[in-house]
């Protein structure tokens, strides 16, 4: 292929270009002339116009995108082709158009074919369309991935009616000869002769249809309709890639209709691709410079499947126009036919997108390829719930998206009927030239491919209402699940839920396998005893004792996010923890479980369990918490929610030790390794204490305040789920909500400075205004407890996070520094406070001690950044030293206590510590003392990305290990690479 860099001198228009310089079109549907020599212009005007800016208009090409039924006008070079099919229709009432992928089979059929028919005018070849067919009723779709699906929607898109849909998939689903009436319906409904049903990327019925029975009745459906024997008023065309032909093979009779039926669409001629890139050109007043139209035709050469790339490039030399002409240079500009789609894509990803957008799209292109071993690797469709992911949220994908769809790389769409929003590859020309997007491909195509499975399995288990047939299972499950917990971020929410479904049911057929094993062993034993007898006394006690329910393995909670209600309990008089006498327990629990039931009715994620009989059922008791002291509770809590998948527990105990009896409502929560702060193991309350005068009849003047603290539980977790989804700012107004219901709720305040304070950072026109709510909440929260040293932590985060935005100093060095001094020292002050609160005093499971310390060593290394830009050397190496010090204690007890996400942090404060000794030393001149310093740092990063790789903990894998601690390894070897230290 001749570069396009490179023109020829004196160039020439095509040899097949017809003769004379005007076009008549009165002989197709367009009813215009064309006058080419207009349109094209020598090189001594295109010279000085080089320099011009382009002039407004809209493009006369589409790139990637397939012309449709709207741009018929501007579909040109196919019109003798368009004629042989309608032609074709008047003699069949099936036909198959095959073709390469990039042969522009779809154009042909939206743009050509049914346009033709509908306008029924003379065609280009002087022939006339069949005389009723601008009377016939028109449907057209693509399979997808469950094609009778694809069909019942295709035919009810205008019935309105959800019912109407579910009642056509189900009547093709028992009787595919079916199809024949509810067609006949339609064009009585309708008043059509006839209906012309055109059914586009056939291959996707083998690339995305992974159901064989589904696959079959389709084609059974299909041929019922399309029997030459039986003249039914509706004719088919398909749409089929050339590399999916020999899949019909399997299928007689649809591989004996289409041998039969069938047109294979070559390569265009030079003729037709020269009328394709001039006349749309021609149409809009937009000008080409001379030798343009031979050098793209020479470079796409006979290739059938170079159509897009032709009409991207195209579309990209309009961009790059001079005034209203498209020039060589221009097309140069572009990377010519070849070489365009792939430096569109690459710049768009690399300028186009931020480095956190990146990972974004690359998921997005991975999600939108049906990857196949015996064809070329598709374009899939996908539902834009699909791209939604526990570590991405809907906002960042519709940024993304629009990115992507400006630049006409991916295109999106509705399901009809309905409104389940799709999105897709403009066109599989983008797979195939794109070199980064087959990087990706080829990767980990064995991953790809399982990811696929779950995806797969995930819909068809969602389409089938969770049913548990369709779980995973076997080889196929442990596969998916040992991928999957190397890639959770990449994860849908439905995959999830899937893959968490499928797990639990292993684990209850384990336990049925057991029970099973252990019925063979009793029978073993009894054998002796008569059958006849043993088996009446065994049936009447099975029943009589409630074994039926004890032998069933108990539930377990299945939402996303579970709340457990326990049953209240008492503390007598002497100090003793027991039930409650009577139902009094029982009946608080009730008002606080369905108080919960009802605030969070309209959210299907959240589960709330109480004891009664429909947990027995399941073999379950929730019981009560034991305990008298927190770290008691916490335990007894914390074994109640395993044995029940819960995520919070709500409890409490009504003491009579004073009268009238106080009741603290209070819950824990089980730490999740999503949740951006850790959370306290010995549990929160949600607001004061409740009085009640009789406990074995709690009376309902403290149902209002029961309801009051309730409401907030749900808000709570509300709140933490949005968390667990990647919702930062839901999450935020859902603590609001929680606390317009108890504002004296310390725990309350610190989850609503906890969120502030996370989404400060991201929200930069916001920055100042959440951190100044985050300061107020933490205060708050220390105003209502005292004694919470999270709170205190949380008030030193917001003191450091606001110095941190001041080093180094922008504009008013000075200033800014004593500003970020004044607040560091705010913040080791806050952080003094948690670290002097009593020893008895722990949350995190680890003592607020150690965490404090972790925040007044980290704000002790900023304290020494700033005294060395304040000047002060000296100092700086003082206060760096300290927090070396400080930091290094840490260590030991973070790692026993298996904290990674404190320990991995201790490690990266430590390195950057370290790093700003060697550059102290190495200004010093004190080389050999800089580099025993920049080995240390080396070593603290490289201990954080190991606690990382070994570490569950998203968090402390990728938000620290990766993105810091291995980055700032990287750069620091890079930097003694580069002063030839070791």
């Amino acid at each position: 292929m001749r570069k396009p860099s490179t023109p020829r001198q004196n160039p020439k228009k095509p040899d097949q270009n017809p003769a004379g310089d005007v076009y008549n079109l009165a002989g197709d549907f367009r009813h215009a002339t064309i006058n080419i020599h207009s349109t094209l212009i020598s090189a001594q005007e295109v010279k000085e116009l080089e320099n011009l800016p382009p002039e407004p208009g809209a493009p006369p090409y589409l790139g990637l995108q397939y012309f449709n039924e709207e741009d018929a006008d501007r579909f040109f070079g196919r019109e003798l082709l368009t004629a042989r099919l309608v032609n074709r229709l008047k003699s069949t009432r099936f036909l198959a158009v095959i073709g390469d992928s990039g042969s522009g089979k779809s154009s042909l059929v939206r743009a050509g074919v049914v346009p033709a028919l509908k306008r029924g005018v003379r065609l280009g070849d002087d022939s006339l369309p069949p005389t009723d067919s601008p009377k016939w009723e028109y449907r057209l779709f693509t399979p997808s991935a469950h094609p009778v699906d694809a069909l019942a929607a295709a035919l009810t898109y205008d019935a309105a009616s959800p019912a109407s849909l579910a009642a056509t998939v189900t009547s093709l689903q028992e009787d595919p000869h079916s199809l024949i009436l509810i067609l006949r319906q339609i064009l009585a409904r309708c008043g059509s002769p006839r209906l012309f049903l055109v059914i586009d990327q056939f291959e996707e019925v083998f690339s995305q249809c992974h159901q064989e029975e589904e696959r079959r009745v389709f084609f059974e459906a299909l041929l019922s309709i399309c029997d030459p024997a039986d003249d039914q008023p509706v004719s088919v065309l398909i749409l089929l890639r050339a590399d999916f032909y020999a899949r019909l093979a399997q299928y007689d009779r649809l591989r004996d209709l289409v041998a039969s039926q069938q047109e294979f669409i070559g390569a265009m001629t030079r003729n037709e691709l020269f009328d394709a890139i001039v006349k749309p050109a021609a149409l809009g007043n937009w000008k080409i410079q001379e030798g343009l139209v031979e050098v793209m035709l020479d470079d796409i050469g006979n290739e059938p499947g170079a159509l897009p790339l032709l009409s991207h490039a195209l579309l990209e030399t309009w961009n790059r126009r001079r005034q209203r002409t498209m020039t060589l240079s221009g097309y140069t500009e572009a990377g010519g036919v070849r070489g365009a789609i792939a430096r569109t894509a690459e710049a768009v990803f690399q300028q186009r997108l931020t480095a956190e957008q990146r990972p974004v799209a690359r998921m997005i292109f991975l999600r939108l390829t049906e990857l196949n071993e015996d064809a070329q690797d598709t374009r899939r469709r996908a539902p834009f719930s699909e791209l939604i992911t526990r570590a991405i949220d809907p906002l960042t994908i519709d940024t993304v998206l629009s990115i992507l769809v400006e630049a006409r790389l991916v295109t999106t769409g509705v399901v009809e009927p309905g409104d389940v929003k799709t999105v897709e590859v403009a066109h599989e020309a983008l797979i195939r030239e794109w070199p980064t997007l087959r990087q990706w491909l080829e990767e980990d195509r064995e991953g790809l491919l399982l990811h696929r499975q779950l995806t797969d399995g995930a819909a068809d288990w969602l389409r089938l209402q969770r049913d548990p047939g369709a779980l995973f299972r076997g080889k196929r499950l442990q596969q998916v699940n040992e991928w999957a917990s190397q890639n959770p971020t990449l994860l849908s929410l439905d995959e999830q839920a899937f893959l968490q479904a499928s797990c639990q049911a292993l684990v209850e057929e384990q336990a049925r396998e057991r029970r099973y094993r252990q019925a063979l062993v009793l029978r073993r034993v009894v054998f002796p005893v008569s059958a006849v007898a043993l088996a009446g006394m065994l049936v009447a006690l099975f029943f009589l004792t409630g074994l039926n329910v004890r032998f069933k393995t108990p539930a377990k909670m299945n939402g996303v996010f579970n709340i457990a209600v326990a049953e209240f309990g008492l503390i007598d008089g002497q100090g003793n923890q027991r039930s409650v006498p009577g139902e009094g327990g029982k009946l608080v629990s009730g008002w606080v479980a369905n108080k919960l039931r009802s605030e969070l009715a309209t959210d299907p994620n959240l589960l709330v369990w109480q004891d009664g009989p429909e947990l027995q059922r399941q073999n379950v008791q929730i019981g009560r918490v034991t305990g008298l002291t927190p770290a008691e509770r916490a335990a007894s809590a914390a074994a109640l929610a395993e044995r029940l998948n819960a995520q919070m527990v709500v409890f409490g105990d009504m003491d009579t030790r004073q009268q009238p009896a106080r009741l603290k409502l209070e819950f824990w929560l089980a730490p999740q390794l999503d949740y951006r702060f850790e959370v306290s193991s010995n549990g929160y309350t949600t607001g004061g204490d409740l009085l009640i005068r009789d406990v074995t009849h709690p009376g309902i003047e403290i149902q209002p305040e029961i309801n009051r603290q309730a409401s907030t539980l749900a808000w709570v977790a509300l709140g933490l789920t949005r968390m667990r989804f990647g919702q930062e700012r839901e999450a935020l107004q859902a603590f609001r909500q929680a606390e317009g219901f108890t504002p004296d709720s310390a725990a309350v305040q610190f989850f609503i400075g906890r969120e502030s304070l996370f989404l400060s950072d991201s929200d930069l026109p916001a920055q100042q205004a959440l951190t100044d709510e985050a300061e107020a909440a933490f205060r708050r929260a220390i105003a209502l407890d005292p004694a919470y040293g999270n709170a205190y932590i949380g008030l030193g985060s917001v003191f450091f996070a606001s110095a941190k935005r001041r080093v180094p100093p922008a504009n008013h060095p000075e200033e800014e520094l004593r500003q970020a001094r004044a607040l560091v020292e705010q913040a080791l002050e806050a952080y003094h406070q948690a670290e002097t609160l009593p020893s008895v005093s722990e949350e995190s499971g680890t003592p607020v001690e150690f965490i404090a310390r972790l925040g007044k060593g980290t704000a002790m290394r900023l304290l020494a950044e700033i005294h060395y830009y304040l000047g002060d050397s000296a100092a700086a190496r003082t206060v760096a030293e300290g927090a070396v010090r400080e930091l290094e204690a840490l260590v030991e007890p973070f790692g026993q206590a298996g904290r990674e996400r404190y320990l991995a942090q201790t490690y990266q404060t430590l390195g950057t510590a370290y790093q700003w000794l060697g550059f102290l030393s190495e200004s010093e001149k004190n080389f050999a003392q800089s580099q025993k310093d920049y080995d240390l740092a080396l070593d603290r990063y490289a201990r954080c990305v190991e606690v990382g790789q070994n570490s569950p903990d998203q968090i402390t894998r990728v938000e620290i290990a990766q993105k810091l601690c291995l980055s700032f390894r990287e750069d620091l070897l890079q930097y003694l690479g580069d002063q030839g230290g070791s």
